[in-house]
């Protein structure tokens, strides 16, 4: 009967919990993570599995991110104690932070995910060789002292999955597609164009266009001839130089950029090693890039037209008729003086 009575209460307690707790939990966007962290303890779980030693307290940061111990052997950490970043989780840790409260909804009752969620640390911490002992006697629970079968029903099942998960989250990429690195001039003369370019990138929805290297006016355009250095993923541009302003050959630089987030379990240490770490979930960014030389030359033109050098050609001109009248004369003056020799 008394077994009975503890199944309804916490059956009542899951129903309660889902309809007082009308804030979503599911999808909590996780911060930043800082450096250094100020713990606070803010609340006291009761002890839900019988004859387990140690105490569950839930912290969370000044900033109100939820934390959990990860190491079952040492003290609890105490209100605005602090501690620094020390490394990121493996995918396990990660696993159990990204499906435990307050990111997922395990029973619908907070306290007990909470629970949950902090014995499931410990247990894979240990079991992975990444803390110290966790209790054989809540390991081994049964029915008797494990009245709600959190242990059976989710904690060791969650362990399980932490240490077969893998990191599938979508990392960020970035591509950058081209045409050629041969500039032309554009209809009216006024400017060097490159051949459109585009970038194609995963885990964001834009990228940005840096160009170094060109002139002072050079510009990014896109299709519609509009500058800008924001693009969506695979949406072209060209890069645009003012021909005026190109005296000589340039080198000029294109650099695509793009930022996504990924989720961390963040681990963070007390300077006393006598206390426990703590874990949170956290967003990392992360900065990719890709990027293309070109070479333009001022001056250069798809045809070279030769304008007639006249002043050249009049002098030639002049040059021939001269000689040509020089020997037009002596003609004559042969001419001439053999004729008067038959007369005589």
């Amino acid at each position: 009967m008394g077994k009975l009575l503890k199944k309804v209460n916490f059956l009542v307690l899951t129903l309660i919990a889902a309809f007082v707790f009308v804030v979503g939990i599911n999808g909590v966007d996780a911060a930043a993570a800082p450096s250094t962290i100020t713990v606070k303890r803010t609340q006291t779980l009761e002890d839900l599995v019988n004859n387990y030693k140690y105490g569950f307290v839930v912290f969370t940061t000044t900033d109100g991110t939820t934390l959990y111990c990860v190491d079952p052997d040492k003290k609890l950490l105490r209100t605005n104690q602090t501690a620094t970043f020390s490394k990121d989780g493996d995918a396990g840790l990660l696993y159990i932070l990204q499906n435990g409260y307050p990111n997922k909804q395990i029973t619908g009752n907070d306290e007990i995910d909470m629970y949950i969620t902090q014995a499931t640390v410990w247990w894979y911490m240990d079991e992975t060789g990444q803390a110290g002992k966790f209790s054989d006697i809540f390991k081994n629970a049964t029915s008797e002292t494990d009245s709600y079968e959190l242990v059976p029903n989710y904690i060791k099942p969650m362990v399980a999955k932490a240490k077969a998960a893998k990191d599938t989250q979508t990392k960020p990429t970035i591509k950058l597609n081209t045409a050629g690195n041969t500039f032309s001039l554009t209809d009216d003369g006024k400017y060097y164009e490159s051949p459109y370019m585009s970038a194609t990138v995963t885990g964001s929805k834009t990228y940005n266009v840096e160009v170094t290297g060109g002139t002072k006016n050079t510009v990014v355009v896109n299709e519609k001839g509009n500058i800008g250095t924001t693009f969506n993923s695979s949406e072209r541009f060209k890069v645009r130089v003012p021909a005026a302003e190109l005296t000589d050959t340039a080198k000029i630089t294109v650099k695509t950029k793009a930022s996504g987030v990924i989720q961390k379990a963040k681990i963070y240490k007390p300077s006393d090693t006598t206390y426990q770490r703590v874990a949170g979930l956290y967003d990392d960014t992360v900065n990719v890039e890709d990027a293309t030389s070109l070479s333009i030359t001022g001056g250069d033109t798809p045809e070279e037209v030769e304008v007639p050098n006249t002043s050249a050609n009049i002098i030639f001109w002049s040059v021939g008729v001269g000689i040509l009248a020089i020997a037009a004369g002596i003609g004559i003056i042969l001419y001439t003086s053999r004729r008067h020799q038959k007369q005589h």
